[in-house]
This record gives structure tokens, sequence and C-alpha cells, in this order.
């Protein structure tokens, strides 16, 4: 069967696969953390606006090494009933969660010892924020500020 597509259909099929490329790179993206003296620390503001709002950083990490990750934040209160705050996970080379304790949502800090040689990817998300829709987070524009610090040994 022959199917006839016209320019305007070339066109938006296009223009829509150009732009989910776009969108699945810009998420995709992350921040590299560079140590100096052992010690890799950045400051950031986040507005979310979506329930899948996260920063990701990498950092390169070696098999045996002690390492400690904290994120700091002060709590934001969205709600009478929800107050939200800032949560780390830990993800190998493979983008397998690494355990860092019996639960991820929560964990502000952690140390432990590398068990393989890799890219790590740390994702500092918000604790809370899958109570709200998209319109609630756009009408009440949360404003968290967090510090978050690797530490290596």
């Amino acid at each position: 069967m022959k199917m006839k597509i016209t320019r305007a259909a070339k066109t938006g099929l296009a223009a829509f696969l150009l732009t989910c490329g776009l969108v699945i790179c810009a998420h995709a993206q992350s921040s590299t953390l560079t140590f100096k003296n052992g010690k890799a620390s950045v400051r950031k503001v986040v507005r979310p606006r979506k329930k899948s709002d996260a920063d990701f950083y990498t950092v390169r990490l070696r098999q045996g090494q002690l390492v400690s990750i904290n994120v700091a934040s002060g709590g934001l209160y969205l709600s009478k009933e929800n107050e939200c705050g800032m949560f780390f996970e830990l993800f190998d080379d493979q983008g397998e969660a690494v355990w860092i304790g019996d639960s991820m949502v929560g964990i502000d800090e952690w140390e432990g010892k590398i068990e393989k040689t890799g890219n790590y990817k740390i994702k500092v998300a918000m604790q809370c924020i899958e109570g709200f829709e998209a319109s609630e987070l756009r009408k009440k524009k949360p404003t968290f500020k967090y510090t978050l610090t690797v530490g290596t040994r």
C-alpha cells in the first residue's frame, strides 16, 4: 500500500521530531562536578514547574573511594500539611540506583564506599512535589535553595 504524505505533514512531522529531540536532550543534560582538594560544591535555586523537575550532576568516582554527599536546604510549605525539601539519589554509570539507605526519598546526607570505578550521576529533586499538579506549581511558584556538597577520600 502506498501512502502520500503532503509537504505540510512532512514539515510538521520534522518539526515535531526536532522538538522532541531537543526536549529529550535538554532533560538528559547534566553538570559535571569538579573536585578541588577532594571536595565539590554547587549552590542552586530551583523553581519546579512540574513533578519531574530535577538537577543532575556527574562525578567521576573510583573503586574503594570513600564518598560523602550532602544536600543542605531549607523546608518550604506548599500547603499547611506539606513541607517540601530536597533529596538526592545516586546512580552508577549503568543507570542503576546505588543503595544508600532504606529510602531514597528524604535522603539528604550519605557516606559510603564506591564499589566500582565510573561516572556516577547524582539526581537532586524535591520531596513532596509529587502531591501537586503542574498547574498548582505554576500558580504557587515555589522556590527552593540548596547546596550540594560531595567529598572524596
